[in-house]
């Protein structure tokens, strides 16, 4: 079973865009992942958008609302002229991390960014796995370089927290009571796909997270989705279902209450202290997180994750 991507955002979640610079000095900009209200209206989150696109060609897009101390998953996308990059997939991008001091700029790391975009249609990523020491505000240079182009500079600034608001790596995954197949005459009832795959419904988040087997929990809305990638991100968890079988518990969350009334989120989101969607949280056989992903997610990127968790298990 295979979506086509829905066109409901010209970008991916919460873009804030920045300027262009050298790297060594300050002048990082505006924070980009700055928090923002759950709507599902797609317009307003163009018009924001394009807003605040500037008018650069090349614009790096964060598609990563929250960033803590200690391990991240970043997720960046490119923009041109406000249309996701074509050739996105053939474009080298390295990153690199700074400490701010009001002015000043100090380098702390880099890394060479991997692009996934399998199902993702042109809404693909570029994922990169930053270590942040310390709380604050941080700066993030974006190096890219297009196929036959030379290479160009954009930075911007990032909120670094103490502790998020979703449930952190290490943290027990909380035992949430969600309806399952065994509760409904039809499943559209608990979810908007509209062709659900029966197995992701069998177990409910906290028969899962206490079964002492690995579990994958995912937050997505296909019918709903603000960002395109929730229907996807269910196909990429049934593909995980298929690959690895019973050795995972695999648990499709709605995010909203169904029937669908004014955006009345489940009970589950805000015990899992989300503000925004689609999530993915790997779960160990002990019930703790020891991986999360917010926003799209692929096969490829997924499945070594999964299945070091398995053997980490045995």
């Amino acid at each position: 079973m295979v979506r086509q991507v829905r066109a409901l955002a010209v970008v991916l979640t919460l873009a804030l865009l920045i300027g262009c610079g050298q790297a060594t000095t300050g002048g990082f900009g505006d924070v980009a992942n700055q928090p923002h209200e759950h709507t599902d209206d797609a317009a307003h989150t163009n018009q924001q958008a394009a807003a605040s696109a500037g008018t650069h060609a090349l614009q790096p897009v964060l598609a990563t609302s929250e960033l803590v101390v200690g391990p991240n998953r970043l997720a960046l996308g490119l923009l041109e002229n406000n249309v996701p990059l074509k050739d996105a997939a053939q474009t080298k991008v390295h990153v690199r991390y700074y400490k701010l001091n009001g002015n000043q700029a100090t380098l702390v790391a880099e890394e060479e960014a991997r692009y996934f975009g399998e199902g993702l249609g042109d809404r693909g990523t570029f994922i990169v796995n930053p270590a942040f020491d310390t709380a604050g505000t941080w700066g993030l240079e974006v190096v890219a370089e297009r196929p036959g182009q030379s290479a160009t500079n954009h930075r911007m600034s990032l909120d670094v927290q103490a502790k998020g608001n979703a449930v952190v790596v290490g943290a027990p995954a909380p035992q949430s009571k969600t309806p399952t197949e065994r509760e409904v005459a039809d499943l559209q009832q608990i979810t908007s796909d509209s062709e659900p795959d029966a197995r992701l419904y069998r177990m409910s988040v906290a028969e899962a997270v206490t079964s002492g087997k690995p579990s994958l929990i995912l937050f997505a809305t296909p019918g709903y989705c603000q960002t395109a990638v929730c229907g996807p991100g269910v196909d990429v968890l049934s593909k995980l279902v298929d690959t690895f079988g019973d050795k995972i518990n695999p648990v499709h969350v709605e995010v909203y209450q169904l029937p669908y009334d004014a955006g009345k989120q489940v009970p589950a989101m805000a015990e899992w202290g989300l503000r925004t969607e689609p999530w993915l949280f790997l779960v160990d056989k002990d019930g703790k997180i020891v991986n999360r992903y917010e926003g799209g997610i692929t096969f490829d990127e997924l499945e070594p994750a999964v299945a070091k968790l398995i053997g980490d298990q045995s």
